[in-house]
């Protein structure tokens, strides 16, 4: 297994799979579990990591970001695991940033959504909390539970996001905030290990896409509120 730490351009994180095409992060129009054993699309091109899709809610621009340092990524993966870790530094203080991780809704990107609108999504911040989406039609998504919430310092939620909910997989999320002087110094990692039809290392560039994007909006939210 070979880990790699770089610096990446703006905020770097990522996540699930657009393995197909056609289901975006958490699938909207998708969930079917033929789509999530489909052969992961083409890579995405490298540049494509650092921006920031226009959905709604729109991420602040980066330079409103509240922010100091460069953001780090630390990558490793193998037939059967992916490792994803991302931190950053904000000027915000650590209970601040929790309170944004879990509005979820406020900052998470449209477009990797089931019903098409983050306002939809909500998370639970207990102990077998959902985090769970509303659709339309009254059904409803479970994307993650709640494992561990400790206001100001950590939240540790398990679930496979998107395609990766219709495999044999175990996957743990977790948030993790210390206090850096008058700030916070932030870190995320996403933790899979099991079967995937083709290898999860062949997704884990399409994971990290997605989630990189997400910390990245988390990261201008905070920034900005």
């Amino acid at each position: 297994m070979k880990t790699i730490a770089k610096p990446v351009a703006g905020l770097a994180l990522a996540l699930i799979c657009a393995a197909c095409s056609h289901i975006p992060l958490f699938g909207r129009g998708g969930g079917k579990d033929e789509a999530a054993a489909a052969a992961p699309a083409e890579k995405p091109a490298p540049a494509a990591v650092a921006k920031t899709e226009a959905a709604t809610p729109a991420a602040p621009p980066a330079d409103a970001v509240g922010a100091r340092g460069a953001p780090t990524r630390v990558e490793a993966s193998a037939p059967g695991h992916i490792e994803l870790k991302y931190a950053f530094q904000s000027s915000a203080a650590p209970d601040r940033v929790y309170t944004a991780i879990i509005g979820v809704a406020r900052w998470w990107d449209s477009s990797h959504t089931y019903s098409g609108n983050a306002s939809n999504l909500s998370l639970d911040a207990r102990a077998g909390g959902c985090w769970c989406e509303q659709l339309a039609d009254g059904g409803s998504v479970q994307h993650m539970t709640v494992l561990s919430a400790m206001p100001g310092r950590m939240l540790r939620l398990s679930g496979g996001l998107g395609p990766l909910q219709a495999a044999p997989v175990t996957a743990v999320m977790t948030w993790t905030i210390k206090r850096a002087g008058t700030g916070s110094e932030v870190g995320m990692s996403y933790l899979v290990d099991g079967y995937y039809p083709g290898g999860l290392d062949k997704v884990r560039d399409d994971v990290d896409a997605v989630l990189s994007q997400q910390v990245e909006r988390l990261r201008a939210y905070v920034g900005t509120h």
